[in-house]
C-alpha cells in the first residue's frame, strides 16, 4: 500500500510561482485546442521544471500515482494540463472540444459526479472501447468538512489482488481476473464484455456491473462487489487535496474513490460553500522511470 507521503511531491514557492507566471498568458482555450494531439509548453526548457518532472514521474513509476502539492490554480485548468502533459501525451476531448471538466459537489444534484454520497472505487469510462490511460485531478475549492469528508482514495491493481488473497476471498480475485464480465453504460445501447483485466488495462465499476445485469435481468454479482470494495479500501489510504493540490493515476493500473462530501450553507438553500474539482483525462501514458 502506498503511504500519503510517499505519493507526494511537494512545489517550492518560487517554481510554483515560474509555473504559474509562465502559464498566466497562455488562454486556457489555446492549450485545451493544442491538447489533443499533445502539448508544446515554455516551461518545457527550463531546467527547474525538467527537475520536477523527473520527480514526478519517478514516483508514478513507482505507485501509479502522484499528488502534487504547492501549485497553484489558474482558471481553465491550465495548471493541470501542465503536470498531466508530464506523464501523458494526448489529451481526451468531450463533446463541446473542452478537455477540462468541472465537478462542483452539489446537496441537490442527483448526478453521482456532482452529489455529496459516497463513491465508489472504479476505473472511468470503463466501458468505452478505449479508457484513457490517465486521470488528473486538481481541487479548486476543497470540501469544507476536509479531511473528514471529501478525500479521494487510490488503489493499486497489484495491491488489491495481494488485500484479497490474504484474505482467502479467491472468488473475487477470479472475478476480476479470469471471469468473462459485462458492463453497460446507462447512456449507451452497447454492452461491454470481457476480463476486467485484461491486456494490461483493469476496467471496473459496481454500477455499469449492475447496469448490465439489469439489462440482462440477472442478479448482480454484490456479495463479490462489496468484498473488493472493502479490500480496496484496506489497501489504500486517505488522500486529502487542499486549494490547487493535484493528483495524477493510472486509469489502466489503479481503481479510485472519492468519499462522502460535505457542505456548508451560507444562505439556505442555494448559498453553499462545496468542494470543486478540474477533472480531465489523457488518452496515452509517457515513459517514465
Amino acid at each position: 500500500m502506498s503511504s500519503e507521503s510517499a505519493i507526494t511531491v511537494t512545489v517550492p514557492p518560487a517554481l510554483a510561482k515560474i509555473i504559474a507566471e509562465t502559464l498566466s498568458p497562455i488562454p486556457a482555450d489555446q492549450m485545451e485546442a493544442d491538447a489533443p494531439n499533445g502539448l508544446s509548453l515554455p516551461l518545457d526548457g527550463l531546467s527547474v521544471w525538467t527537475d520536477l518532472v523527473e520527480e514526478m514521474r519517478s514516483v508514478f513509476a513507482r505507485h501509479d500515482h502522484v499528488r502534487v502539492r504547492g501549485v497553484t490554480h489558474l482558471p481553465g485548468g491550465r495548471v493541470l494540463m501542465a503536470l498531466a502533459h508530464t506523464l501523458g501525451r494526448r489529451f481526451m476531448t468531450y463533446g463541446d472540444g473542452k478537455v477540462v471538466k468541472v465537478f462542483s459537489m452539489s446537496p441537490w444534484s442527483r448526478d453521482l459526479a456532482h452529489a455529496g454520497a459516497e463513491g465508489f472505487f472504479h476505473t472511468d469510462l470503463n466501458a468505452s472501447p478505449s479508457p484513457p490511460a490517465l486521470t488528473g485531478i486538481q481541487c479548486v475549492h476543497p470540501d469544507p468538512g476536509a479531511p473528514r469528508f471529501g478525500y479521494n482514495r487510490v488503489v493499486r491493481l497489484p495491491d488489491l489482488l495481494a488485500e484479497l488473497t490474504r484474505r482467502g476471498a479467491s472468488e473475487a480475485v477470479r472475478f476480476l481476473t479470469d471471469a468473462e464480465v459485462e458492463m453497460a453504460n446507462e447512456r449507451s445501447p452497447t454492452i461491454w464484455k470481457s476480463k476486467i483485466v485484461d491486456g494490461g488495462i483493469v476496467r471496473f465499476h459496481p454500477e455499469t456491473i449492475r447496469a448490465a445485469c439489469r439489462r440482462r435481468g440477472t442478479k448482480p454479482p454484490d456479495d463479490i462487489l462489496y468484498t473488493i470494495g472493502d479490500a480496496c479500501v484496506a489497501a489504500s489510504c486517505p488522500i486529502s487535496l487542499g486549494t490547487g493540490d493535484v493528483l495524477l493515476f493510472s486509469n489502466h493500473r489503479t481503481l479510485h474513490y472519492r468519499s462522502e462530501c460535505s457542505v456548508r450553507f451560507v444562505r439556505y438553500p442555494l448559498v453553499f460553500e462545496a468542494r470543486q474539482i478540474n477533472v480531465l483525462h489523457v488518452t496515452d501514458e509517457r515513459p517514465h522511470a
